[in-house]
């Protein structure tokens, strides 16, 4: 505002300064004549006379040739300020110079008028502007801002789900805009409606699908608890080999054939978000030890040298769902197994960083298979594909392997990549980021309990109600050197639990009368003898609900059929 003022006085000075200079010059050529004639007296009346017309000429002298000064003929007033200014005009004829006029004018009077009178037109301007601002205001209030926030109002309505706000009429372009709006609204509200119901289908379609992939889990697992065990019990009696070999055919076929449900009912749980991450503490490289373990009688089957190397420190313990992380390494060396004929299966572990409290975690399980194609590469980890369908037919598989495998560690926070070249083999990698475990951790865990007493033959009850779950269950219990006794329902079972001490219970879910579940719970709070036994889950509904309503119930172990003599061992053991 100061820079405005003071370019607004600079200018005007500069303008009165033409001004003055222009009368000057007037002044100077009106005494002319009378200098050439030498009446001094006549320019004396002309020179006091335009003083005395300017009452802003503080001065006004008049000098000769010879510098001497002519007028005034008393003392020259002497004035200075920002708004004095003195304008010199040199008087000649004819190249002769005859004198010197010079005006001396106070600007400040003029300058202090100017002001006033500008600050009062831009009073008057801005009570005219305001009244004009006031009244279109007014208007555009009454005609479209009241409306338009009625139409914005009713946008927010509808975004939480309210479509019954009234709209503003009217002819002018806001009335239409409220039509057009009311046929957007109607429009979503019929999709909206229409979406609802397709996802309420797709909901109930979706828990119909989960309860039939649960309903046939069970039912698949059901009569696979009658073939895998008893094959496996078989290929320990006295075979001929032909007999050996074919009774290793059923195991592994009926492993097979298990390995596929869990796949299904796997994908069944992360598509419903069913699937809950456990946090454990737990050895990384323990915990690739076992993996390995599981996946080498199949690599020394076909001849192939599985390694194990670990690059990082052993002794590091981490928080994580340790079974599902085996999941994801069990899948990756069963597929690194199937597609090489020849050679060698190497695993890799190291620790890629390590902090204070976090550590990330890098697997690589490198192969010498059969590789897999640059145009393949973006499609192995999407459900049920394969390369092409000639490696399905040769190799076999339900392609959900590396698509489970990618699902859980994007649960998980980690990541899966490949690097691969046809003919050569491939290295999966693994890298996922854990808690390192602390020393309270690792105290806080509970402590294992010894299944395996001295001095005695140790016993088991099985409850189930199935007569051929009974009868394998006992006899491989039987070939572990156990005392079994039989239940066919938790009532029978929680009559001989309360007269008999057993070592170990194995508790089935679903049985009429009394299921499992309430079984344990009258077990675990009724004061007998088998109080703090041991039950292990002997099941074939595996959805982590059920191994949370079992852990619930206060069972210690949770053992999916159909069984599985390792398993058995390593429950037995745990």
């Amino acid at each position: 505002m100061l820079c405005s003022s003071t370019h607004n006085n600079a200018l005007l000075i500069d303008t009165q300064s033409l001004e003055v200079e222009r009368e000057a010059e007037i002044l100077a050529d009106g005494i002319l004549p009378f200098l050439l004639s030498n009446q001094i007296g006549a320019a004396y009346e002309t020179l006091q006379s335009a003083k005395d017309r300017y009452d802003n000429w503080i001065e006004v002298t008049l000098h000769g040739v010879d510098g001497r000064r002519i007028f005034p003929l008393g003392d020259v007033q002497v004035a200075s300020g920002a708004a004095i200014i003195t304008e010199t005009v040199q008087i000649a004829f004819q190249g002769q110079d005859l004198g010197e006029l010079s005006v001396v004018v106070d600007l400040g009077p003029g300058i202090e008028r100017f002001r006033t009178e500008q600050l009062r037109m831009v009073y008057v301007a801005a009570v005219i502007v305001a009244l004009i601002l006031f009244g279109v205001a007014y208007v555009v209030d009454r005609l479209f801002t009241r409306r338009l926030i009625q139409i914005s109002r009713a946008a927010d309505e509808m975004a939480v789900g309210n479509f019954d706000v009234s709209l503003p009429d009217g002819r002018d372009e806001v009335g239409m805009m409220a039509r057009s709006f009311s046929a957007m609204r109607a429009q979503i509200q019929y999709q909206t409606k229409s979406l609802q119901e397709a996802r309420m289908r797709a909901e109930n379609a979706l828990e119909a699908r989960s309860r039939f992939i649960a309903t046939m889990s069970h039912e698949i697992r059901t009569p696979l608890n009658g073939i895998i065990p008893v094959a496996e019990l078989l290929t320990a009696s006295d075979l001929d080999p032909a007999q050996r070999q074919k009774v290793e055919t059923i195991v592994q076929s009926g492993k097979a054939l298990s390995s596929i449900v869990d796949d299904i009912l796997d994908v069944s749980m992360l598509e419903t978000g069913k699937l809950t991450l456990r946090r454990e503490v737990f050895s990384p490289s323990k915990l690739c030890d076992e993996a390995c373990a599981i996946a080498r009688p199949s690599a020394e089957r076909k001849g192939l040298t599985l390694t194990v190397e670990h690059m990082g420190p052993t002794d590091l313990t981490c928080i994580g769902d340790p079974d599902r992380l085996r999941q994801v390494l069990i899948n990756i060396l069963g597929n690194a197994v199937k597609f090489t004929q020849e050679g060698s299966v190497t695993v890799k572990t190291s620790v890629e960083t390590r902090g204070a409290n976090r550590a990330k975690l890098r697997f690589e399980v490198t192969d010498t298979g059969i590789g897999i194609s640059e145009k393949a590469l973006d499609r192995i980890f999407y459900r049920f594909e394969q390369e092409d369908q000639g490696i399905a037919r040769r190799f076999g598989g339900s392609g959900l392997g590396l698509s489970i495998v990618k699902s859980l560690l994007d649960a998980m926070g980690g990541t899966v990549s490949v690097q691969t070249a046809q003919g050569v083999g491939s290295t999966f990698t693994v890298e996922l980021e854990l808690d390192i475990a602390t020393a309270a951790s690792v105290e806080a865990r509970p402590p294992q309990t010894d299944t395996q007493p001295t001095g005695r033959q140790r016993s088991a009850l099985v409850v189930d109600d199935s007569e051929i779950n009974l009868t394998v269950a006992s006899a491989m219990l039987q070939s572990l050197g156990f005392d079994v006794d039989t239940a066919d329902n938790g009532l029978s079972a929680l009559v001989k639990a309360q007269q008999k001490k057993f070592d170990v219970i194995f508790m089935d879910m679903h049985m009429p009368e009394m299921d499992g579940l309430e079984a344990t719970r009258r077990i675990r709070n009724e004061d007998g003898p088998n109080a703090e036994t041991r039950i292990i889950a002997l099941t074939a509904s595996v959805q982590q609900d059920d191994i949370d309503k079992c852990k619930a119930a206060g069972m210690n172990a949770f053992m999916p059929k159909p069984l599985r003599l390792d398993r058995l061992k390593d429950v037995l053991m745990g």
